[in-house]
């Protein structure tokens, strides 16, 4: 099944440039209108090209460009999102090379890559951190986001604990000083999804003064198609950079985000022998349980259920050249976060009563952080070689506080007819978390010719966490509350070297750390916590092509993460001596004609637990070997975009995905069957107008998109078929 799909795909690319040749023979050459991107001048052809010419800040201080980094980068950007239509970040992400995403509500917007899931990917806004990515992560509209930049494995070096996987930054919009103008936009779709942005940018009074301002608002009537699973949300991002001499800028921003639910948490699993409308081809588990069609879109939370957060961001950026060979940055911020829980989260189907029965659980944060990041860059010879060369210090002081309260008695409903319920009283208990780190960094590039490049860097953390926790009456626990230090040392090393100036081949070692249990918000004294570590190597090349009309990469990396406490469920947490994953991941962008782009990535990927044993009805049972949770062996994607040759252009769009089977469990008993889903697109532009029809899973395929180890009695469903009619304008 698996070779079938990917040729499926290779097919696809064989045979589309066959019509589509045809086609642009058929008359005159046709010339693409330029699309001006208000914003970051990071990309300029969307689909089509991989961006290798471009500076990456995610994975380098240097200033380096994607070709130039001995690491697998992709970005993003804002044209992309826009001709993809993708709505949300996980949208956006989720056609990354060898990445999968999981909109669990517990988790919302969090990512699977190179074997690893969540915490061990290290998500940030604008560089900066917030803390594990399964307690800060939240939905949010692409509309603000100049881009997205995705580093492929450990980023340590870069970021501290916690990026064993990688990094995924969301950069913001902000002030260009050579973009100004305005863009609108307005959209509506299935289950009375609307969306609606708007955004402007350019010089005040003189040209020393520029702005950016943006506004996103996003609502639906359902989640994935579920009943009873609104959402809404707001992102506001704001700010003004002033150029005070030539070599002396400032730039103040401050950010909000807001995002309200009411959320689906999965369709319960029930026995073949209760599922009389069973759903094939979407999960099976080894006790024979399935899903039921008849339940497939009912939501089992209680009226009341509640998912929300407001964040805000205020940052404040300093850059100044002395000289033509020095430049200082300083960013200092200030971040806040309230987020809230309240919700039936597990659905179990009792085989005595044949309801489905639930829990309760109420979780909220309370978060601030302020800090600051000084960054020293001098682009200097060494002998007579060229060199670059970084170094700073990096201060945060995090403050977090969370009562919250489970009862796992929450009643019972019926599967077809659910009746929601209230959530009834709390009484809470409090975890406090205060997390103070001190880190200094340094990288360096050292030209040893003009051809081969050593790229280096270090960066060693001084992480101070004092851990309270609190009864329910608000007595402080002594006895379970602890402070303890950490002093993680991480480094990278790699070589890049241009074979031909198409062509770029690099290797790449690179170590991480990050705590050994689920996050360093929720470790117990009792838990035995010392640091995880990790390490990967990868090699890979660059390059491009037919007068850059097509570039292309390739990366092998082997990786292992190890002294791992992972969380098995809801309640326990086990040791994992060793995971590890290894694989390939190809990606390409070409555009054959002035009139046609196609992208496309496949990744084929090996993952395991190595030493893992679970505890099983009191005794250890060795799971090495097994999968980890939700990592497919193989994905892809495939993009492709021509314009008719018409008096008035039309765009015709396609998209292919293809995910691999996963798994739900460390067992792997609960298996998630691999699908493909596909997407079309036509949109007509005319003067400073675009209108856009499109279509999404045309198919209408009903698949498992993610499943959620603390929940492994329920599987979360993907969306089915939608449609959208969108208008953007710009002035």
């Amino acid at each position: 099944m698996l070779r079938s799909r990917v040729m499926v795909l290779g097919i696809v690319l064989c045979l589309m440039p066959v019509n589509l040749f045809a086609k642009e023979g058929e008359g005159d050459p046709v010339e693409v209108q330029e699309v001006t991107v208000i914003g970051q001048p990071v990309e300029r052809q969307g689909t089509g090209t991989l961006n290798l010419d471009s500076p990456s800040m995610t994975s380098s201080r240097l200033g380096l460009t994607l070709r130039e980094i001995p690491a697998s980068i992709e970005v993003i950007g804002q044209q992309t999102i826009q001709e993809r239509g993708f709505r949300s970040i996980s949208e956006a992400i989720e056609g990354a090379t060898g990445v999968t995403v999981g909109d669990a509500p517990g988790d919302p917007a969090n990512f699977s890559m190179r074997g690893f899931t969540n915490n061990q990917i290290r998500l940030l806004n604008d560089g900066l951190m917030t803390g594990p990515a399964n307690m800060t992560s939240r939905p949010r509209d692409t509309w603000n986001l100049d881009r997205i930049e995705i580093l492929k494995g450990p980023a340590s070096v870069l970021y501290g604990e916690g990026a064993i996987a990688g990094a995924i930054n969301f950069v913001t919009k902000r002030p260009v000083r050579e973009l100004q103008g305005t863009e609108t936009f307005l959209s509506y779709g299935s289950f009375n999804t609307t969306r609606a942005g708007v955004g402007s940018g350019g010089t005040l009074g003189t040209n020393k003064l520029h702005y950016r301002v943006d506004l996103s608002y996003q609502n639906s009537d359902n989640f994935l198609g579920v009943q009873r699973a609104p959402y809404t949300y707001w992102n506001g991002t704001s700010a003004l950079l002033y150029d005070v001499t030539s070599r002396l800028s400032v730039e103040a921003s401050f950010d909000l985000g807001f995002d309200r639910s009411k959320p689906y948490f999965g369709t319960p699993l029930v026995p073949s022998s209760f599922a009389t409308q069973g759903v094939n081809g979407v999960v099976s588990t080894l006790d024979g349980r399935t899903v039921d069609r008849r339940m497939l879109r009912q939501n089992y939370n209680t009226q009341d259920s509640d998912m929300s957060a407001l964040t805000t961001w205020t940052k404040l950026k300093t850059t100044w050249k002395p000289t033509d060979l020095i430049e200082v940055r300083n960013q200092a911020y200030y971040y806040t976060a309230k987020r809230h829980w309240q919700n039936a989260e597990t659905y179990t189907f009792n085989t005595g009563t044949q309801l489905i029965d639930r829990d309760r659980f109420y979780v909220a944060h309370d978060q601030t952080i302020i800090g600051d990041r000084l960054e020293f860059q001098v682009n200097q010879p060494v002998a007579s070689l060229k060199n670059r060369f970084v170094t700073g210090l990096d201060f945060s002081r995090l403050d977090f506080t969370r009562p919250s309260f489970f009862n796992g008695a929450g009643g019972s409903v019926d599967p077809f007819a659910p009746v929601a319920g209230l959530f009834g009283p709390i009484t809470a208990a409090t975890q406090k978390a205060m997390v103070t780190t001190t880190a200094l960094f340094a990288e360096d590039q050292l030209s040893l010719t003009d051809q081969l490049k050593l790229i280096a860097g270090f960066r060693h953390d001084r992480i101070d966490l004092t851990r309270e926790l609190f009864d329910t009456a608000g007595v402080l626990d002594t006895a379970s509350s602890f402070s303890r230090n950490f002093n993680p040392t991480t480094w990278r090393a790699g070589l890049v070297y241009d074979v031909l100036p198409q062509i770029t081949l690099y290797g790449q070692y690179a170590t991480a750390a990050d705590p050994a249990a689920s996050n360093i918000f929720l470790v117990t004294r009792q838990e035995s916590f010392t640091l995880a570590t990790g390490a990967q190597w990868e090699v890979g090349a660059k390059g491009d092509f037919w007068n850059k009309r097509a570039e292309w990469t390739v990366a092998y990396f082997d990786i292992f993460r190890k002294n791992i406490l992972t969380q098995t469920s809801l309640t326990e947490a086990v040791n994992v001596g060793r995971q590890s994953s290894k694989g390939v991941e190809l990606s390409m962008g070409v555009r054959p004609t002035e009139a046609w782009r196609v992208q496309g990535n496949l990744t084929f990927l090996s993952a395991k637990f190595d030493d893992f044993a679970e505890l099983s009805g009191g005794s250890a049972v060795s799971r090495n070997g097994n999968r980890p949770f939700n990592v497919p062996q193989a994905m892809a994607n495939l993009w492709s975009i021509y314009r008719l040759p018409t008096a008035v252009p039309v765009d015709l769009g396609a998209a292919l995905r293809y995910v691999g089977d996963r798994y739900n469990d460390a067992t792997n008993a609960i298996r998630m069957h691999a699908y493909m889903t596909a997407d079309a697109w036509m949109t007509v532009p005319y003067k400073n107008l675009w209108f856009t029809l499109r279509g999404r899973n045309l198919f209408d395929k009903t698949y498992a998109s993610w499943g959620d180890n603390f929940y492994p009695s329920e599987i979360i469903i993907g969306a089915p078929r939608t449609v959208e009619l969108s208008l953007m304008a710009r002035f």
